[in-house]
């Protein structure tokens, strides 16, 4: 999704992102490109979103996502496709990566 008021400063590495997330994931390919992160509904291939409560289980259930950031209780709720990021602190980590995407927002 194009944001027409901040200019997206990725793609990063999931490596730079898993570091700001202070996971230590082996499983996962570093020089895989994130371009942005996006809301459930409409993320796609190589982007990065977030399931914080299970209210949006259904929406999760069909993310396009790579990746979500999520705690351990809602990891399941994500398809195949999408590998969950699992921290303590959905919200808090999310704003660090949307920081990281879109600086100029602060």
């Amino acid at each position: 999704m194009h944001n027409p008021f901040f200019k997206n400063h990725g793609p990063f590495k999931i490596n730079d992102i898993l570091k700001s997330l202070d996971i230590k994931n082996e499983n996962i390919s570093s020089n895989q490109n994130i371009t942005n992160i996006n809301d459930l509904n409409n993320s796609k291939i190589s982007e990065i979103t977030f399931l914080h409560s299970k209210k949006y289980k259904d929406i999760a259930n069909k993310t396009k996502a790579s990746f979500c950031i999520t705690n351990e209780n809602l990891k399941n709720e994500l398809p195949n496709s999408c590998t969950p990021l699992i921290v303590d602190n959905v919200l808090l980590k999310t704003s660090n990566i949307t920081s990281k995407f879109y600086p100029d927002a602060i």
